[in-house]
């Protein structure tokens, strides 16, 4: 029996309507009291770039394969969950969400865990103008990566980074790789960007790539325009969350 199959019976047995669509479908949450993302990380993620305030409950339909990170438990133990949900007794986690934007427009507004900004090919050097604050340097590296809390665990935590609380607010961005040639040393190697601020990146290549949560969504950034990685003013309501318990680097 698939999990789609034994979930649909959980609905059935607590009479709860409910639409199914997937991932290949455009989903418009508007209205409904509850999206349940069942799959894995990756669902969760996808459909957390479709979804406003809507509360979402991840159910890991094969816990076996998947890590299942932002899942709050298995399709076999889910009925329980499910009825908690719907009656508004199960843990909501605001996780904080980031925005982008290219010359001032909005390109991408619910990046849930990172964003590698890089070349086209990941074997060529990125070269990149940036900033925080007051401060700017031009840097060439093969990337960098910035994102919410809720990605601090994943790429940034494996890069160097620190792992930040889920309901943290802050930015974090790492640059992987610096060119230290002729004797570079960067400011803004790694850092927090605190809630108001932003984080600046102009190209200074015509093949740069930002590649978000993952590698299925590709932003383009062309020669001279201007990147900016600022708190998104609408959070993920996850429901039933747990981050595991994670050693520090």
């Amino acid at each position: 029996e698939t999990a789609m199959n034994v979930l649909g019976e959980y609905l059935d047995s607590l009479d709860v309507s409910a639409d199914y669509v997937f991932l290949s479908d455009q989903i418009d949450a508007t209205g409904y009291d509850l999206v349940i993302a069942l799959g894995g990380d990756g669902t969760v993620l996808h459909a957390s770039h479709q979804i406003g305030n809507t509360p979402v409950l991840g159910i890991n339909s094969a816990p076996g394969h998947s890590i299942g990170f932002f899942t709050a438990t298995s399709i076999g133990d889910a009925r329980s969950l499910i009825e908690r949900a719907l009656t508004g007794k199960l843990a909501v986690t605001r996780l904080q969400r980031m925005a982008v934007e290219i010359d001032g427009r909005l390109v991408y507004g619910r990046v849930l865990n990172d964003v590698l900004f890089s070349h086209e090919c990941p074997a060529s050097t990125a070269r990149y103008i940036l900033r925080l604050g007051e401060i700017e340097e031009a840097q060439m590296s093969s990337g960098l990566w910035i994102g919410p809390a809720a990605g601090s665990t994943a790429a940034l935590r494996s890069a160097g980074g620190k792992v930040l609380r889920p309901g943290s607010r802050k930015l974090q961005f790492i640059v992987r790789e610096p060119y230290s040639g002729m004797g570079m040393v960067y400011k803004l190697a790694r850092g927090f960007v605190q809630p108001g601020e932003s984080l600046f990146v102009r190209s200074k290549i015509d093949s740069a790539r930002m590649y978000v949560d993952g590698p299925h969504v590709v932003l383009p950034a062309q020669l001279g325009e201007m990147v900016e990685f600022k708190l998104a003013p609408e959070p993920l309501r996850l429901l039933g969350f747990k981050r595991p318990k994670i050693q520090p680097n």
